[in-house]
């Protein structure tokens, strides 16, 4: 009877272990993907994939100097992730990315160019090593006053974080 029991308790954390390993290193659907934060506020609202990708979702096709020519980035209108947090918007953002880089960004630009999360290109969902799972991308090739090089500060790749006073 000991043994059986012994059995099972090893099978059980052999499989504890490999779920553990399975998952480790990636963002699977059901883990915290993007964390909004507001100090002011006093709230902090942690979105996972699924969430992200059960809004609705806009296709912005541009090119910028991270990829060659233009490609097809598919993803929730970055205005439509800020108000899902709050119906007050402040004036600009912290971006974070999973390497600790951090860039600002003006709230009124995902207004006025349609910026989006993008969480795929081409049709292929983005990974942690390919600019993903999360990447913030402007219509760069529909406005010409976005191939200025802040711009480019801005199209931050593995966004993990959005934090504003």
């Amino acid at each position: 009877m000991k043994q059986n029991g012994d059995a099972m308790k090893r099978l059980l954390i052999g499989f504890v272990l490999f779920v553990f390993a399975a998952s480790f290193g990636s963002t699977t659907l059901a883990q915290t993907a993007l964390t909004i934060r507001s100090k002011a506020l006093g709230k902090e609202l942690a979105l996972t994939l699924t969430q992200l990708r059960d809004m609705s979702q806009e296709t912005v096709v541009t090119g910028n100097e991270f990829v060659d020519g233009k490609r097809v980035f598919r993803g929730p209108l970055m205005r439509d992730v800020m108000q899902c947090f709050s119906s007050v918007l402040p004036k600009t953002v912290i971006l974070t990315a999973a390497n600790d880089f951090q860039s600002e960004a003006p709230v009124e630009e995902f207004f006025k160019y349609n910026v989006i999360l993008a969480l795929s290109v081409d049709g292929v969902a983005l990974s942690m090593r390919d600019k993903g799972p999360l990447w913030m991308i402007y219509p760069m090739s529909d406005f010409p006053e976005l191939r200025d090089p802040i711009y480019n500060s801005r199209l931050i790749w593995q966004l993990i974080s959005i934090d504003y006073q």
